[in-house]
């Protein structure tokens, strides 16, 4: 960004703050999420209950405690749809590439290694042989401006997440995405990516998509944010076994990031870095990621090993124009809380 779109930017987060504030804006996931109810009664009713919202009580930014409401909503309006004049994104580097974009040989065989991870229930049995996955239009269900990027590219119809292979026939993912009471309910699949413009990959062999059978181990921390190492029904075949560091972590670690955000094809994004170390297992990294971007594996950039996992981010994926939504936009990137990932070396087996 230029100086003055980052000093706009840092007006719509000013503004975007306080309608949230007077409760004329929703910082809360749900309210940003929407399920897959395009085109319907229920869906317009929830995009309307959200329009309700701008009308609300007082201010808590005594400066702009002078202007109505409605006249703020107005003005953020006016700001967020001036921001079109350039591709938004989630961090005002947003390098964020399709499969068939990197360049690198070695973060494409990292691809490899990154499976999504959805329920039975989202794939339909095409009787041949092969699994097609159930998707949507990533613009037309999150109601989203079309300078979003990626917004004609499809999405899970059902909650997606990531995991890792780290052994022929095991995956490592975030806790909180499969438990001992869901492991048998969800699948892993490799190769749900753009093989090119407007071409996704959405029907798979049935040979590459494997079935959880048990937990061998977990660990869970204070928020109940951890891992779990899952066995898989088989041996994976023709895929990356991801390679795992045991070195130190240190900030301003150069990284990037592999995953399936908001349940889109593949995404590979770079420029990240870490921005603090919390404790021996937990580290905050400055990333460009979305919901769904749980349990992707986080690369060392230059020795393209795995050193961590994402567990979280901040919930605010989407912010409301007044008439539809865009990604906001993090100037040093989404805080993200990580995982260290050395911690599963003494389980794999």
């Amino acid at each position: 960004m230029n100086k003055k779109k980052s000093e706009r930017e840092l007006l719509v987060e000013r503004l975007d703050k306080e309608l949230i504030a007077r409760g004329a804006q929703a910082p809360d996931a749900e309210k940003f999420n929407f399920p897959d109810k395009e085109g319907t009664p229920e869906r317009n009713a929830m995009v309307g209950e959200v329009k309700e919202l701008y009308k609300a009580p007082p201010s808590l930014d005594k400066e702009l405690a002078h202007i109505n409401t409605w006249d703020l909503s107005r003005i953020l309006i006016f700001n967020t749809r001036s921001e079109t004049d350039y591709t938004r994104g989630i961090g005002d580097w947003d390098e964020r590439l399709d499969w068939y974009e990197i360049p690198d040989e070695q973060i494409l065989q990292n691809c490899k290694c990154v499976a999504a991870v959805c329920t039975k229930d989202n794939l339909t049995d095409l009787k041949n042989g092969f699994f097609s996955l159930k998707t949507k239009l990533y613009g037309e269900t999150f109601n989203l401006c079309d300078s979003e990027p990626f917004y004609d590219q499809p999405v899970s119809v059902g909650y997606m997440c990531c995991g890792v292979l780290v052994a022929e026939d095991v995956i490592t993912t975030a806790y909180h995405n499969a438990n001992r009471n869901n492991i048998e309910d969800f699948r892993f699949i490799f190769g749900y990516w753009m093989s090119g413009p407007g071409e996704p990959v959405l029907c798979f062999p049935a040979a590459n998509i494997y079935r959880g059978i048990k937990i061998i181990h977990h660990e869970i921390g204070e928020n109940r944010d951890g891992w779990a190492l899952i066995k898989l029904d088989r041996k994976v075949q023709g895929q990356t076994i991801a390679r795992i560091s045991n070195q130190e972590i240190f900030c301003d670690q150069p990284l990037y990031v592999i995953g399936h955000p908001v349940g889109l094809p593949l995404k590979y994004s770079s420029g990240a870095s870490v921005s603090h170390i919390t404790s021996e297992t937990y580290f905050m990294a400055s990333l460009n990621i979305y919901m769904g971007n749980s349990g992707s594996p986080v690369f060392d950039l230059d020795t393209h090993e795995v050193i961590g996992m994402v567990l979280q981010g901040v919930p605010r994926d989407f912010r409301w124009t007044g008439k539809n939504w865009i990604s906001v936009i993090y100037p040093e990137g989404r805080s993200a809380a990580c995982t260290r990932i050395s911690g599963i070396i003494p389980f794999i087996r």
